[in-house]
């Protein structure tokens, strides 16, 4: 069993140190020591030290060992949120703004984007970056589930892009910003040869309602219409197959009878790449289903960013 580390005493010198709190959120991040020092680039007794004057300043066990790594206690899962809160207020005042010259800058900027997103955006924001910034280096993540806002506020994540009716709905203001970058519409895709479909290409609604069809879950993302609207026109039973990502359905539709529901720029993206190896096709669904924004959205500590404001521009002109 391992001790409890105790309670500091009340007349106890603080010993606080921000670099305490760099270490806190790393392993919070992390769920490991070791990862937690790579990523800080520290020596790992550097890390365990720090968080051992966590526990003394603390009177809490922070962080214990499990089967999957550095499992935080509730007061270290009380602490980050005000501390985060804290620790962004105190960088937006001491940081001052810095100039970026994206030919020479070797920064690098992480994105919360779907595989529609990266299949979309990232081949043209590429093209530009390859000219215009060579040095620059990007990584994406998908959406989490829960508080996606949290890792935009703090800069961990620079920008989220997507169908994102939570930003949308929290608006300019509030500390957050969004940008329009496309306007999007709904398609059916199907094999050349589907039965279902009329010698025309079309698709008639007692024909989609014999269909079957396969839905795309991606998480945090508005995308879920899709399954709800089949199940108000009463075709739940008609969903044969849900799957992680829309970029595996043009091989899965390719192959089968089964119908799918995607948006339209990219279901022509794919009909122009794949249209010898994978032939689909194109029908309006005859069905209501609301268009959507693609929208990159940010938090207001970045939006003077000159960094952040260049790429910015360049997605823009991506979603043209």
């Amino acid at each position: 069993m391992k001790n409890d580390p105790g309670h500091a005493t009340a007349d106890a010198a603080p010993d606080w140190d921000l670099n305490l709190l760099r270490i806190f959120y790393a392993v919070l991040a992390e769920r490991s020591i070791t990862r937690a020092a790579e990523r800080l680039g520290l020596a790992q007794p550097t890390v365990s030290n720090a968080l051992a004057r966590l526990r003394r300043l603390t009177g809490d066990a922070l962080f214990v060992r499990t089967r999957e790594g550095m499992a935080p206690t509730p007061h270290a899962q009380a602490m980050a949120a005000p501390l985060r809160q804290a620790m962004a207020t105190l960088q937006g005042t001491l940081c001052r703004p810095a100039a970026f010259d994206p030919a020479t800058s070797e920064r690098r900027f992480t994105l919360y984007i779907t595989d529609l997103g990266e299949a979309f955006f990232l081949p043209r924001l590429l093209t530009q970056l390859r000219q215009q910034a060579p040095g620059l280096r990007l990584a994406t993540l998908p959406m989490p589930e829960h508080d996606p806002q949290a890792a935009l506020q703090s800069g961990e994540v620079d920008l989220a892009i997507g169908n994102l009716p939570d930003f949308s709905r929290t608006g300019n203001g509030a500390g957050w910003y969004q940008q329009r970058l496309l306007r999007e519409h709904y398609i059916v895709i199907a094999r050349c040869d589907h039965p279902l479909l009329d010698a025309q290409g079309r698709l008639s609604r007692d024909a989609f309602g014999q269909a079957a069809h396969a839905v795309v879950l991606p998480t945090g993302t508005g995308h879920g219409v899709v399954e709800a609207t089949l199940r108000a026109e009463g075709l739940g039973e008609r969903i044969a197959l849900r799957v992680q990502n829309f970029l595996s359905l043009p091989a899965i539709v390719a192959c089968t009878d089964l119908l799918a529901i995607v948006p339209r720029s990219v279901a022509a993206q794919w009909s122009s790449q794949w249209a010898a190896n994978l032939p689909l096709q194109q029908a309006e669904p005859p069905i209501a289903l609301p268009d959507f924004d693609v929208r990159q959205c940010w938090h207001e500590r970045w939006h003077g960013d000159a960094g952040h404001r260049w790429l910015r521009e360049r997605l823009a002109g991506a979603g043209g």
